[in-house]
């Protein structure tokens, strides 16, 4: 039953509601700007009306009514109407404040930060970010709080772990690259969420499971689709942006090695310890979402990785027509290149290298910048690194731009928890600086 309008009033003014001394705050402000409009204006009707506020207003300034100028009645009514202006906004402001609060408890932002945003979404750069892993991670964080519409678009080839063993029950895509994008872009991340989605179980028939990945596998049988549960599940963490999976079919990466042999599985991969020649997916042939199409096509920056060149980025841009789609774009192209080498993957590369694989890969030069790490790193993390073959990804400036590509040198690495990882403040500015420094950005000029 629909309740009566009195009803829900009187819920409003319920105690404890923190709205009834707002409201008294706006109608208080709303009485003073009808005085100062009868004291500055001359109503000829209300000429009785306007005598008795500038009267009033001289009792309260303790001056007497037998005389009254001119400069002293716009002075009254201009204090009046600062007055009743302030009051006006700063109540709905805080009334403002008070319904949000209860309705977004976890909110960083100023509610005019949050208006502003909705209002010009439509006008915001959009920016795509393709790849997988944890390497993502911090960019979409750094993006996340600037005023750009997101798009994540994750791999989801992996076949181990929980990722994997959810995809061969259930027959869907690895869920655990959608998951880590989904708390990135989520403005209610806490490290309790963050920890929570992440948990892993460690008995039982559960074991080696996230509690992210149940919730994505779980809403996938509830809605039957896999690009709802994301949907679904981003609603419940209120994402900033928008985590789209490449493609819905259940694929398999392959890797072919210079000596002409063959593995198949994401986790099998990097085992073999050999020169990568190329990856393909078995089937060979599948389709990307027309979302993955449609995002790229309107983006205004792309950037692909940071992340495993073999197995979180290229799986995003191997199938046709993704890379030709990038090629052609004229949107700012970025490839972010990562701060260290993969054993098994990308042992000894340097970051042409990178390039040049990633480029003769998917056919396509889907790159004209590369964002690089140029601080300098604790040499006892080296040496941590070291002991596993991993070592800095090393760079020379004439090699890079051999391959038409512009290098973006900054200062985007931290160490965390004893491993050097990019940081989202440092990466954050570093892509700041990168817009403001653009001459155009698809015959748009763009400052932040």
């Amino acid at each position: 039953m629909k309740p009566h309008f009195w009803d829900t009033i009187l819920k409003w003014l319920a105690p404890g509601m923190n709205v009834k001394r707002w409201l008294i705050l706006i109608l208080f402000g709303v009485g003073l700007l009808g005085m100062s409009a009868m004291v500055l204006v001359d109503f000829t009707y209300l000429g009785q009306f306007k005598r008795w506020a500038i009267n009033f207003m001289i009792d309260v300034f303790g001056k007497n009514r037998l005389y009254t100028p001119n400069w002293m009645s716009i002075l009254l009514g201009f204090t009046v109407l600062f007055i009743g202006c302030f009051s006006l906004i700063y109540g709905i402001k805080k009334l403002l404040d008070s319904v949000i609060m209860s309705l977004l408890p976890e909110r960083e932002k100023e509610i005019a930060d949050i208006v502003r945003e909705y209002r010009f979404r439509n006008k915001m750069l959009n920016v795509v970010v393709i790849g997988g892993g944890t390497g993502i991670f911090p960019f979409l964080q750094a993006l996340r709080d600037l005023p750009f519409s997101v798009t994540a678009i994750v791999t989801v080839a992996d076949n181990g772990g929980s990722s994997g063993r959810l995809r061969s029950e259930y027959a869907i895509p690895a869920p655990g690259d959608v998951r880590r994008a989904l708390i990135a872009l989520s403005p209610r991340k806490t490290t309790d969420l963050e920890s929570l989605f992440n948990y892993r179980y460690t008995e039982g028939s559960l074991k080696d499971h996230t509690v992210g990945n149940l919730m994505i596998a779980g809403l996938t049988e509830k809605t039957g689709d896999f690009s709802e549960a994301i949907y679904q599940l981003s609603k419940m963490l209120a994402i900033k942006g928008r985590v789209i999976p490449f493609t819905l079919n259940n694929l398999t990466l392959c890797a072919e090695y210079v000596d002409g042999s063959i593995v198949m599985g994401e986790d099998q991969i990097r085992k073999a310890k050999l020169r990568i020649r190329r990856i393909f997916f078995d089937p060979p042939y599948c389709k990307p979402l027309l979302r993955v199409i449609e995002e790229i096509d309107k983006a205004d920056i792309i950037m692909m990785g940071p992340g495993s060149l073999y197995t979180s980025v290229m799986p995003c841009l191997i199938i046709t027509p993704i890379a030709d789609i990038i090629a052609r774009s004229d949107a700012l192209k970025i490839y972010n290149a990562n701060l260290m080498t993969e054993v098994g993957e990308t042992d000894g590369y340097t970051v042409s290298e990178h390039l040049q694989a990633l480029f003769e890969n998917v056919n396509a030069k889907v790159a004209d910048y590369v964002l690089i790490n140029n601080g300098k790193i604790d040499p006892e993390i080296l040496e941590t690194y070291g002991k596993y073959n991993s070592q800095p990804v090393d760079y020379t400036i004439d090699s890079i731009r051999k391959l038409e590509v512009t290098p973006l040198l900054a200062d985007i690495g931290e160490v965390q928890n004893g491993l050097i990882r990019h940081s989202s403040e440092k990466v954050q500015q570093a892509i700041v600086d990168i817009v403001n420094k653009t001459r155009f950005i698809r015959g748009k000029k763009y400052h932040l």
